[in-house]
């Protein structure tokens, strides 16, 4: 490891190849005496000797031995008397030619490599390590690397210090896997989970050392490689290769390392203040199909002013092996942090689903803070919600995410409320399609959710898994409803209990667990409240109470979901720390939940007209002034050519450079979404939430450069003053030198509207050529899913418009069409309907028939149907090609 007077590139290329760590080494002069120049003159006069002699010695005596070389390779007689009748009399003479051979093609491979080594070191080239046997191998390498080192290599600037820059012998260790090349002593930072330490690299430090220090395991440091591997680090480096690492690092290690004893906690770095309303995207009312509208200078998903704030920074957000602390009042397990993000991606299903091009048509809005933050950890923790996801719920109800007893459990404790919160919301999110006996429902009374979510706050809106009545009588009149029904269906099997009758009939009704959150009952409801709850223990009838249970577990939760039973008897599946919400967080999860199980967007989104957008209110003063373009003349003009409609790209790289950061390329889809610009605290925002303000801002501005100087490589403009420019501190891409595919399906769209034929048919069908797949495909960037929401329904769009041109002259090419858009958006019920007419038109009732099943398995994923509407066009439209 090595600081800021680490070795230069040369040398760290030569002691990587050579495979030997530099040393760590006593105090140099910036001029070093004699008597270390008399070091380095020895060793450079040993390593070129070497060198000499293997490049002279062998060929003499090859020629000693064997003779001339020109004349080693046997005639054309002897070979062919070797392999006719006169075996016996060429043998001797081709078995030595055949041994001269070999060994001068030995000699002459071995030169090849020395020199391929030399010229990789000096040149900086990138060429695979070539593996030899062990003996040979080191004397190649080492006589390379060291020739290198002896004759290249000069004293670092950094020695007017005292710093030494000189190669020494191999550190211990070296020859193991991981060994890490390390120069000056040092610390770097460690994260386990979200916590910090400060380690302090000794003499000798491996990759295999810390892996047996922290993991208690030398044969797991393959893991920290992989888990730090191209992670960016201070100075804008990264980590390429697991052999070169240095001090000032933060190595993140896996969730179950220990810090060694003595090492120190690093004090947690000074948060952001809170986040700025981060905009959340609107699909430009001139997209609609029928608008006239005049095309505004918002491109894309631009930010609306209508997104909730967050209260807590991200920097806030700690995550360990158990779970994720949002802030202080917030804790959730990484079970329930899995079933939330997966409610987050139904959400962006059920809004596809829903979309039908109509004006009245809800635009695509951010996820609540909450649960896009929620979304963000287990995007970046997957080794954490994928062991917690492997495992499935139980039929017998939600485990994993409710532990609590089959005859209910009332809580204490100044967490209580908190602790109930979180219940609610885990029932709600547990289950999937795939297990229907595993959604679990809730009923509760209005007072007890006065009483958690706040008397101020807006109840959330009722759907069937989340009952809410008048009273706590009411609440018990429909838990009796559900323990006869479930008697009923028991006593016709003639059984006892659930599991058996899952066993014996497993097409028979999903009795989903049913859970019970209400404030401790009075004394007129105590006895009715005990009784319900008895017979419930075998019907997977169950209660968190609020407050003091004589009839049941009672139990003490602290503020931040630490537990303990005080009453009762014992729970033991419950865990020493339950999730706990507060009151904001729990209703922005709650409507996600809502969202995500019908379909039906928020009220609040509900009620927003599409007739005004919101839009960014900057967007006017700093869009620039375009005029649409097409693919063909941009390709004539020489602008450089991003791509973000599927994997996002940078086109026709031509010149020689750096290569394109990761953060660098998300940037350029960032710009590529806000075509006005965006100023750099905002793109900080995004890009680089977790890090200090001036940290974001320096980052931004190595990314922009980054990304200006590869726009450069693929342009024709010079890229000091093009391709990424600033202007009134926004950062954006320049469209008079960059061509960005979306731009382009954005003008085309939006002209269409306003075009006559033919020219509308050729921009819509450009336009459906051009959308082949969503914004960004395989980058699961945190702020994406708005942005690609709104460009789908641009692409949506064009293929609706288009197949209703061809409808009537072409039904056969608007059936085409259609299907092409089912396969990129199969969820959109709009395109199947659209799909039916044509296949109507075409006379093919089996194939309207074929889409109504596809549709129905798209939306199983959903746990939805078909609307109503749609399975009666089905059927009234096949009925009239019978009847025809």
């Amino acid at each position: 490891m090595s600081d800021g007077n680490e070795l230069d590139e040369v040398q760290r290329k030569a002691a990587a190849f050579a495979r030997q760590p530099s040393v760590w080494a006593a105090t140099t002069p910036a001029h070093p005496e004699p008597r270390m120049r008399s070091r380095r003159i020895v060793a450079a006069g040993r390593a070129s000797t070497g060198v000499l002699a293997l490049c002279l010695i062998p060929p003499a005596l090859l020629t000693m031995v064997f003779g001339d070389p020109r004349h080693v390779v046997p005639s054309k007689e002897v070979l062919t008397g070797f392999f006719g009748s006169q075996r016996s009399q060429n043998a001797t003479q081709v078995a030595v030619a055949a041994v001269a051979v070999g060994l001068w093609l030995l000699w002459i491979l071995t030169i090849i490599l020395l020199v391929g080594s030399l010229l990789t070191v000096i040149l900086g080239w990138r060429l695979p390590r070539w593996r030899l046997p062990a003996p040979l191998h080191r004397l190649l390498f080492g006589l390379a690397g060291t020739a290198v080192i002896a004759f290249v290599t000069t004293p670092h600037a950094g020695a007017s210090t005292g710093q030494p820059s000189a190669a020494g012998p191999a550190t211990p260790g070296a020859d193991q896997p991981g060994a890490s090349a390390l120069r000056q002593g040092g610390t770097v930072t460690v994260l386990v989970g979200e916590t910090q330490f400060e380690y302090e690299v000794k003499r000798g430090d491996t990759l295999s050392k810390i892996a047996r220090r922290w993991l208690g395991d030398a044969d797991r440091w393959p893991e920290i490689c992989r888990l730090n591997r191209h992670q960016h680090q201070p100075g804008g480096a990264e980590l390429t290769d697991c052999d070169l690492i240095y001090p000032g690092w933060k190595m993140r290690l896996p969730h179950d390392a220990r810090p060694p004893a003595g090492t120190a906690t690093k004090p947690p770095k000074a948060s952001r203040p809170p986040k700025k309303n981060l905009p959340s995207p609107s699909t430009p009312e001139s997209n609609r199909p029928g608008s006239t509208n005049p095309p505004t200078e918002t491109p894309g998903p631009e930010p609306s002013a209508a997104s909730p704030a967050t209260t807590e920074s991200p920097s806030a957000t700690v995550t360990d092996e158990h779970g994720v602390r949002l802030s202080s009042g917030n804790w959730l397990p990484w079970t329930l942090v899995t079933a939330i993000a997966a409610a987050a991606t139904m959400v962006w299903r059920q809004r596809r689903r829903r979309y039908t091009g109509e004006p009245d048509t809800a635009t695509p809005t951010q996820l609540p803070p909450t649960v896009a933050e929620v979304d963000r950890v287990a995007n970046r923790h997957p080794e954490m919600t994928t062991s917690s996801g492997d495992q499935a719920p139980t039929p017998s109800g939600p485990a994993d995410l409710v532990p609590w007893p089959a005859g209910g459990a009332s809580l204490v404790g100044d967490g209580a409320p908190a602790a109930a919160r979180a219940a609610l919301v885990a029932v709600l999110a547990s289950g999937d399609p795939d297990h229907p006996a595993a959604r679990g429902e809730v009923i509760t009374d209005v007072a007890t959710l006065s009483t958690l979510l706040g008397p101020d706050a807006p109840a959330p809106s009722p759907w069937p898994r989340m009952h809410v009545t008048q009273n706590l009588d009411d609440a018990l009149a429909m838990i009796e409803a559900q323990l006869l029904h479930r008697s009923r269906i028991l006593d016709e099997h003639d059984l006892t209990s659930l599991e058996q009758l899952r066993q014996a009939a497993p097409d028979e009704e999903a009795l989903p667990p049913v859970i019970l959150i209400a404030q401790t009952p009075a004394t007129g409801s105590r006895m009715r409240t005990r009784a319900a709850l008895t017979l419930g223990q075998a019907l997977n009838v169950s209660a968190v109470l609020l407050g003091s249970w004589d009839h049941g577990v009672t139990v003490e939760v602290a503020a931040d979901g630490n537990s303990q039973v005080v009453s009762g008897g014992e729970i033991d599946a419950l865990p020493p720390r339950l999730p706990v919400l507060e009151p904001a967080a729990a209703l922005e999860i709650l409507d996600v939940l809502r969202e995500a199980h019908t379909g039906e967007p928020p009220a609040a989104t509900q009620t927003t007209s599409a007739t005004t957008p919101p839009l960014d209110p900057r967007a006017d003063e700093a869009a620039p002034e375009e005029t649409p373009v097409t693919p063909t003349a941009t390709a004539a003009s020489g602008r450089a050519r991003l791509r973000v409609l599927g994997p996002p790209r940078i086109e026709g790289i031509t010149g020689e450079g750096r290569p394109l950061r990761a953060k660098a390329l998300e940037l350029a889809v960032l710009l590529a979404v806000h075509p006005a610009g965006m100023a750099t605290r905002d793109i900080g925002e995004y890009l680089e939430p977790d890090a200090r303000i001036s940290q974001a801002d320096q980052r931004v501005h190595t990314n922009a450069s980054n990304l200006r100087h590869v726009l450069g490589r693929a342009g024709a403009a010079e890229p000091k003053n093009s391709y990424v420019i600033k202007t009134a501190g926004r950062y954006r891409l320049d469209p008079t030198t960059v061509d960005v595919d979306i731009w382009t399906l954005r003008d085309l769209v939006r002209s269409a509207h306003i075009a006559a034929e033919p020219n509308r048919r050729e921009m819509l069908t450009t336009a459906c050529e051009l959308y082949t797949a969503p914004l960004a495909e395989g980058r699961d960037y945190d702020w994406i899913g708005p942005h690609r929401e709104a460009v789908r329904r641009w692409g949506t769009d064009a293929h609706l418009m288009l197949a209703e041109d061809l409808m009537e002259h072409d039904p056969q090419a608007a059936s085409d069409l259609l299907d092409k858009a089912i396969a990129l958006d199969i969820y959109n019920e709009m395109l199947y309907t659209k799909a039916m007419r044509a296949r109507y038109a075409l006379g093919d009732a089996d194939g309207i028939r074929t889409l109504l099943r596809g549709l129905t398995k798209s939306l199983a994923d959903l746990d939805a149907e078909p609307r109503e509407e749609t399975f009666t066009l089905s059927e009234n439209l096949r009925e009239d090609l019978v009847d025809s």
